[in-house]
């Protein structure tokens, strides 16, 4: 095999491994997220415990919906066993589980739960990024054949650093939101969201509420 110059090497391998520069990912999400009305998709998930060192996967349905400004709501549906619907509506992420006819809330305002960081990215500007998060480039991977920067994001706020160590996301080169995220806690504990036909910006039948079935009990 012909191998390559030092000279190309130089020039072939950096922007192999480098990917896009993190300024320009956030550029583009910046001028992407006026525009973000809603958002549906396919979703799998992978959930890593350390300690048993076991690996479940999962899949869900996702719909993400900006009513206006400073209301961004989110529905996420699991199927199979453990099959439960998560919302998330102003502060407040409520978790209905339909075997059990329960639910749970919790409010982000005052606790940190690790759900909350889901659809991280998401009609996100760069800015509200970098606010939150020091954000570092990790270089470029494939995920599903798409060329993509991979972004690592650590939190600023220190209560939100007892649950997320490093939130890593996929972002492909030609587009503004994530196709790939992984929550990484400082148990080792990790999960791993991969997602498929996404779709921006559909027509939604009416906005998302966290209402659940009548006669459900909180969980406690």
């Amino acid at each position: 095999m012909r191998l390559l110059s030092p000279f190309l090497c130089l020039l072939v391998y950096p922007f192999i491994s480098q990917g896009q520069d993190v300024g320009s990912v956030l550029g583009r999400m910046d001028q992407a997220a006026p525009a973000f009305k809603a958002m549906t998709a396919d979703l799998k998930m992978v959930t890593y415990t350390k300690i048993l060192d076991d690996k479940t996967t999962e899949t869900a349905t996702v719909t993400m919906q900006r009513v206006k400004k400073n209301d961004t709501r989110a529905r996420i549906e699991f199927s199979g066993e453990s099959a439960r619907t998560l919302t998330l509506q102003g502060k407040i992420v409520r978790i209905y589980y339909p075997n059990l006819n329960q639910y749970q809330d919790f409010d982000v305002g005052k606790t940190v739960n690790v759900n909350q960081f889901l659809l991280l990215g998401f009609g996100s500007s760069g800015k509200e990024l970098s606010a939150n998060y020091d954000i570092k480039g990790a270089g470029t991977e494939k995920i599903a054949g798409v060329e993509t920067t991979k972004l690592l994001l650590t939190p600023k706020d220190k209560r939100a650093q007892e649950h997320l160590q490093t939130a890593e996301i996929w972002v492909p080169n030609d587009s503004p939101n994530p196709i790939q995220q992984r929550f990484i806690e400082p148990s080792g504990n990790y999960r791993l969201v991969t997602y498929s036909n996404i779709h921006l910006n559909p027509r939604l039948p009416q906005s998302i509420q966290w209402t659940v079935p009548a006669g459900a009990k909180e969980k406690r």
